[in-house]
């Protein structure tokens, strides 16, 4: 009998607490989660397993952040208002945050008039905290609806096609079993070659984009951070195209052509 064992990530949520969202580039709610490695079989665990780590997630944006629960006063077990949810959980959010504050409401008045090292850090920003998320996607191999789409399409080739043949050319069935899933397997393959990008302009570059338009880069700008992701080694270099971004960044027609 094969035995599926292991060890996976546990998740346990904590509460609700307020924070800044440097995706968002302001205060929002967020899930305060703990993180914990236990055993399981079949992928069943019976404890919250050892402690990882917590990581936070913006309820607007959905970007998940590491984070440390003694930097709030409470975790609130309810969802609540921003004003609400700060006064029980982060009191002095607005202090604590104050210089980034500051950068973002200069941000909001003029783009142009940020110093260049606050300008560059602010631009290089969302892609170090998204590059995790990247990490992780392309560390293991995962199926999207296309993928599963694609597999039923091939099932039904494999089936469907091979009777059909029969039917009219009885002497050529086998050969015909062949050919039918050989284009299943195709198919199958060529979406899941094709999912990591589904996956970019899905998840990351919409993200990405929301974050920098306020900052209006110019694509010299983000040529020079994606070649420094490219010299640190990061996936984000290979995996984005800086086409889709500069696209969504110019507005949904603009992604809309991109996509096209």
């Amino acid at each position: 009998m094969f035995i599926v064992w292991g060890k996976k990530l546990v998740y346990r949520k904590l509460g609700h607490v307020a924070d800044f969202c440097p995706i968002c580039r302001k205060p929002r709610p967020f899930v305060l989660r703990r993180l914990g490695s236990a055993g399981h079989v079949y992928y069943i665990t019976v404890s919250q397993g050892e402690l990882v780590g917590y990581e936070r997630t913006c309820a607007r944006c959905g970007t998940a952040f590491n984070a440390e629960p003694t930097h709030y006063a409470a975790a609130a077990s309810q969802p609540a208002s921003l004003p609400e949810l700060a006064r029980q959980t982060f009191p002095n959010l607005e202090q604590a945050w104050k210089e980034r504050l500051d950068l973002e409401r200069q941000l909001r008045e003029d783009p142009r008039a940020l110093h260049a090292d606050d300008r560059k850090a602010l631009i290089r920003s969302p892609f170090l905290l998204l590059s995790p998320k990247v990490e992780k996607r392309f560390a293991s191999t995962h199926f999207d609806k296309e993928v599963g789409i694609s597999a039923l399409v091939a099932l039904g080739l494999m089936i469907a096609g091979p009777a059909l043949v029969h039917k009219v050319s009885p002497d050529s069935s086998d050969l015909a079993v062949l050919v039918f899933m050989a284009l299943g397997v195709l198919l199958v393959i060529v979406q899941m070659v094709l999912a990591g990008g589904r996956f970019m302009r899905r998840e990351v570059v919409p993200v990405l984009a929301q974050c920098l338009r306020p900052l209006q880069p110019t694509p010299g700008e983000l040529q020079a951070v994606m070649a420094e992701l490219k010299t640190l080694r990061h996936k984000m270099a290979s995996k984005l195209r800086l086409e889709d971004l500069i696209a969504h960044l110019r507005g949904p027609q603009g992604a809309a052509g991109a996509r096209g």
